[in-house]
């Protein structure tokens, strides 16, 4: 576990004289753990790896069993992190309107995210912030919120394309007129000779 010899220096760093110990420690550590592809781990003041899959680290004592309490005990509890949590809509460049929640810090959007409808990875085409996220009267207020926004937006965007392909009917409607106008009577079925 502890040899004493003190810290391996960067790779880059090693003597010529070091260099060989290096090689020799590196080529026992791949006869201890031929199949493992894990990371490493070791203690300060020891040149001594160990695979962070087959060696686990030595159990924590009481001592770091009291510090980390005291130090998970000044994060306040998951209730009161989700209150700095803000509600974004996004529309995604496959026209679904989503929702993402993220901290209120966070001011940027992913480019990129997950289409729940298209069940594929999406750029972000616009986004506004919705505003919390998680609000007191808990979870189902602020997703009825979230949602009722969303849907306002879907319908929005519903109703605006209806408008262009009715523009777009009515434009052809005018042009099939058109056409009629310009054959003779006997081409258009007016049946008057």
């Amino acid at each position: 576990m502890y040899d004493g010899l003190g810290n391996w220096p960067g790779f880059m760093y090693l003597t010529e004289g070091e260099k060989p110990d290096y090689e020799v420690m590196e080529e026992r550590f791949r006869e201890l753990h031929p199949d493992c592809k894990s990371g490493r781990w070791g203690t300060g003041g020891s040149r001594m790896r160990h695979c962070c899959l087959c060696c686990p680290p030595p159990p924590v004592g009481p001592a770091q069993i009291e510090k980390l309490t005291r130090l998970f005990k000044t994060f306040p509890p998951a209730e009161e992190r989700k209150k700095d949590l803000d509600a974004w809509e996004l529309i995604l460049t496959c026209d679904h309107v989503t929702t993402f929640i993220q901290h209120r810090e966070n001011t940027y959007v992913r480019r990129v995210v997950d289409c729940p409808e298209c069940q594929m990875r999406r750029g972000v085409v616009a986004s506004k912030r919705l505003g919390p996220a998680y609000t007191d009267d808990g979870l189902e207020a602020a997703r009825s919120e979230v949602g009722q926004a969303r849907v306002v937006a879907e319908l929005t965007k519903a109703k605006e394309h209806l408008r262009r392909q009715q523009q777009r009917a009515a434009a052809t409607s005018s042009r099939i007129e058109e056409l009629q106008k310009q054959l003779s009577p006997t081409a258009r079925g007016d049946g008057i000779a």
